[in-house]
């Protein structure tokens, strides 16, 4: 065997790799893994031009992080601006907004939490503080905008305009039929943002580079892109291939079309397929939206909402388009990416599918993300059908959000994230931040998401009940599975990535600390010492 180019030993690997579980020292050479073994085998594979990384004792190496659904390109543009993720009250967010000063008009920015605006936000709060100024927050669940009243005249509504989706995208009203500045989904969104000046491709690579250091620091080395909203999707997808050759991303990249954003979106998808592509990013998914968010009252429930008895929800499209676009997309070649929150989402997704491996069985996994309240009855769909159970880590955690949910679904609120029973029943569960959208925590970091799989707490939480039910905590392997081997699977990629075995991409990262010898609360505090994304290093914590 020729000599490596990086050496990596002196720690503990654990590899993903079922025929060798775990290994005490890596090579790798052009890019790729070369060898995985005893410390003793892989130190004669160095040489005079190889570069050896002798880790500290207690370090632990794993596959690079795959995150199996963010928003990856405007996810850091959505970040940006007045950032209020870290307000728990409306007094801490008024103090933010009224020390924030924008250095030019509109005031962007968001992560204002549900839970303290349990029936929606006021625009008259805005408007008494930035006067005239637009205004446009986005709720923590990228959901919702939060507007002032110059917002809404800058895009025309008033109480005459008509609702882009009556019960579903809507302009909130008051007892008098004036918008709130409470906006509600997509269609209604997206109106504001055009009014009051979308963001530019340029502002979006900004800060896509600018997250760059981040996102190899936290251990990323994958990721699945749910989506691009705030700029043109096409031209968005040009910016990630162009970044991509120049090597200025650290990431293999899998993006999705949205399917709502065109009449013909399986044909839109097949055009980018086979013209965009790079060496690390393909677009090749459809995110279907079937419902929307419990907070709005929007996500789709077997039974009614508790607080609005008159509803269990709205689908976000006819249930023929749902399975129309997901017969299309299968027989394309692609994957469908199911937006479904709510239990009867979730059973309508597994129908589109159903009916889909009725016609052919075309062995693609398609996915449902999300899926925070599932009928148990559902449970053994998921392997029947073969389909990917995607939700995010830190959104299993109990917080203030738990009195909203409460709030809408009653004794259901119990029964959130049944984690431990899908995967009892042969489910495939992957990880991932749907960052910068949330519940409660904001984050892109890997270790924060498997923390709270595993503790059904916040991050670094040690006292307090755990969410409910607090036996549905998922043993840590599982939850870095999620993140690694199985998350490779949901994007197609684990012929080359997820698990450090001779011949993949040498994706991995370096932990200072064997997660498995520790207490579950430090798991998201453990610092990550290194990260290499086919063969290069993207970061480094000791330079």
């Amino acid at each position: 065997m020729s000599r490596a180019d990086t050496v990596i030993r002196g720690g503990t690997v654990f590899t993903f790799d079922a025929a060798q579980p775990w290994a005490e020292a890596i090579a790798v050479a052009d890019g790729a893994i070369s060898a995985v073994g005893a410390a003793a085998n892989i130190d004669g594979l160095v040489g005079a031009g190889t570069s050896v990384i002798d880790l500290p004792p207690g370090a632990l190496v794993l596959p690079g992080f795959i995150d199996g659904h963010t928003h990856y390109v405007n996810g850091p543009f959505e970040a940006a601006g007045v950032v209020l993720s870290e307000c728990d009250t409306l007094s801490e967010i008024v103090d933010v907004l009224r020390q924030y000063g924008p250095d030019k008009a509109p005031v962007r920015g968001g992560g204002w939490r549900s839970h303290i605006f349990p029936e929606g936000p006021q625009r008259r709060i805005l408007d008494d503080i930035f006067g005239d100024v637009p205004v446009v927050l986005r709720e923590i669940n990228s959901h919702s905008l939060w507007v002032n009243s110059a917002a809404l005249a800058r895009a025309g509504i008033t109480a005459a305009t008509p609702d882009p989706e009556p019960g579903f995208s809507v302009f909130v009203r008051d007892s008098d039929g004036e918008p709130t500045g409470w906006v509600l989904e997509e269609a209604a969104m997206r109106i504001i943002h055009e009014a009051v000046g979308p963001a530019s491709p340029g502002d979006v690579r900004r800060e896509l580079l600018a997250a760059q250091p981040g996102y190899a620091a936290a251990g990323l080395t994958g990721a699945f892109d749910a989506g691009i909203f705030v700029v043109d999707e096409w031209q968005a997808w040009e910016m990630l291939v162009a970044l991509d050759r120049r090597g200025e991303i650290g990431q293999r990249v899998v993006a999705a079309k949205v399917a709502i954003f065109d009449d013909d979106p399986v044909a839109v998808l097949t055009a980018a397929n086979q013209e965009l592509r790079s060496s690390n990013v393909t677009i090749d998914t459809l995110k279907v939206f079937v419902d929307g968010v419990p907070e709005a009252h929007t996500s789709a429930y077997l039974e009614p909402y508790v607080d609005r008895p008159e509803t269990s929800g709205p689908l976000a499209a006819p249930e023929e388009d749902i399975r129309r676009w997901a017969r299309e997309a299968d027989a394309a070649g692609f994957v469908c990416h199911f937006h479904a929150i709510g239990d009867r989402a979730v059973r309508v997704a597994l129908d589109a599918i159903e009916a889909v491996r009725a016609e052919r069985d075309s062995g693609i996994r398609h996915v449902i993300c999300h899926g925070d309240l599932i009928d148990p009855a559902d449970f053994p769909r998921f392997a029947e059908l073969g389909v990917v159970w995607n939700t995010s880590g830190q959104w299993i955690a109990a917080s203030p959000v738990d009195e909203v949910m409460q709030r809408r679904l009653g004794d259901r609120a119990a029964r959130h994230y049944l984690t431990r029973s899908a995967l009892a029943a042969g489910a495939t569960l992957t990880l991932g931040a749907d960052y910068p959208a949330s519940a409660y925590v904001s984050t892109y970091q890997p270790l924060v998401l498997i923390e709270s799989a595993v503790t059904r707490r916040l991050a670094g939480v040690t006292d307090g009940d755990p969410l409910p039910p607090a036996d549905e905590a998922i043993p840590l392997e599982a939850a870095l599975r999620a993140m690694t081997i199985d998350a490779a699977r949901q994007l197609r990629v684990d012929n080359v990535t997820g698990s450090l075995q001779p011949g993949k991409d040498a994706d991995l990262v370096v932990l200072e600390r064997n997660l498995f010898e520790h207490p579950t609360h430090e798991i998201a505090a453990t610092p990550v010492a290194l990260t290499m994304r086919a063969g290069r290093i993207t970061h480094d914590r000791q330079v």
